[in-house]
Order: C-alpha cells, then structure tokens, then sequence
C-alpha cells in the first residue's frame, strides 16, 4: 500500500509539474467523472490553450467536457478528432503518425510567438482505450511519448483519459506519465484521488 501524500508535498508537487510541464494518467468511473475532469483539467482562466483530441463528433458533449465559457470554436480551442484521422490512414503506423504530427502542430501553432507560459497550454486526450485498438499497444505508447514531448517542451499539461475498469491497460501506459489520478462519482459528488511516484497517494479528495 502507498504511503499517504500529505498536503503541502502534494502542493509543491502539482506547483512543480505545472512550472515544468507534465503528463497525467486520468481514470474515471463515468460520464459524469469524465466531464468534471475534463472541464477541470482543461482549465477555466481565459489565457489557457487547450487542444482536445477526440473521437466525439456530438457538439453537445464536447461541449459538456470544456470549462464553463469555454465554446469549442474559439481562438483558444483546436479539436483534434483522432477518428477521423485514422480511418482516413493507409495503416495504423501512418495514422498514428498523422495524429501525432496533426497534435504537435497544434502546440506549435499555440506556442507560434514563444509567449505560453507554465502551464498554459493544456491537452486532454479523452478516449485512450480506442486509440489503442486501432493503432495497437506498441504505437500508442510511442505516440504518447511524441506528444507528451511536444507539449511538456512549451511546459504545457497534457492529460490522456482512461476508463476505471480497465486497470490492466490504466497500467501499461502509467509508466509513460508522471502522475495518476483516480476520479470517481458518488451520490452526484465527484472525487479525486492522485497518486506520485516516490510520494505516495493522497485521499480522496473532492473535485
């Protein structure tokens, strides 16, 4: 079992990750959990950029998953929708490398003028499971890698989505982030649980 992360190390080391750019391993029980973490991770001041990379096409529950005031059509918003890009790809390598290439170009867009400061530039990737059935385990990680690169090179937060339930593949890609965190709803409240290597876990903690 883990040792329990008191508060002032989990400050200092979210304050850490935020100045030098990280990547997040975000594990959520339901729709509801995933909505409140995407609007929170996303962020809500209006100097943040964010890029969502998506398979949904539903306006209404893209909406759903930015920060309140945030619309997915403005200046501060690229939707990436991964699905497309790679049904359109001759084989799962060339369209992992689409995507990879389309989300690196993003950041560089955002970043364009050198002016994104720690933690400004924030990435959700919201449907890690069905990535990986098309572009297989191997690729994944590999695109993982590239696009955590690009986004903690401009000292951005980038954050990749996976279900609750499916703790082997919760498992193959936590090595590849910085950190993990556990969100779960109960009785319409939704909590938050993170766990750092070398630190230890913090308790539930409401979101």
């Amino acid at each position: 079992m883990s040792a329990e992360l008191q508060p002032e190390t989990f400050r200092r080391a979210l304050l850490r990750m935020k100045q030098g750019g990280c990547s997040v391993l975000v594990s959520c029980d339901d729709d509801l959990s995933t909505e409140r973490a995407s609007r929170r991770t996303l962020g809500s001041l209006p100097e943040y950029s964010r890029i969502v990379v998506t398979a949904e096409e539903n306006d209404e529950t893209l909406r759903d998953r930015l920060p309140r005031g945030v619309d997915a059509g403005s200046e501060s918003v690229s939707v990436v929708n991964f699905r497309s890009i790679l049904e359109e790809a001759s084989t799962p390598q060339v369209g992992a490398d689409d995507l990879s290439n389309t989300v690196c170009d993003a950041v560089d867009t955002f970043d364009a003028s050198g002016s994104l400061g720690p933690g400004e530039l924030r990435l959700s990737v919201d449907s890690m499971a069905e990535l990986t059935e098309t572009v297989g385990d191997d690729r994944t990680v590999d695109l993982l890698g590239g696009v955590t690169d690009s986004v903690v090179g401009v000292r951005g937060m980038a954050y990749y989505h996976v279900d609750a339930d499916d703790a082997a593949f919760r498992d193959s890609l936590a090595a590849s982030c910085d950190a993990q965190v556990d969100v779960r709803s109960e009785d319409d409240k939704i909590y938050q649980r993170w766990h750092l290597p070398e630190h230890g876990s913090t308790r539930w903690l409401h979101l």
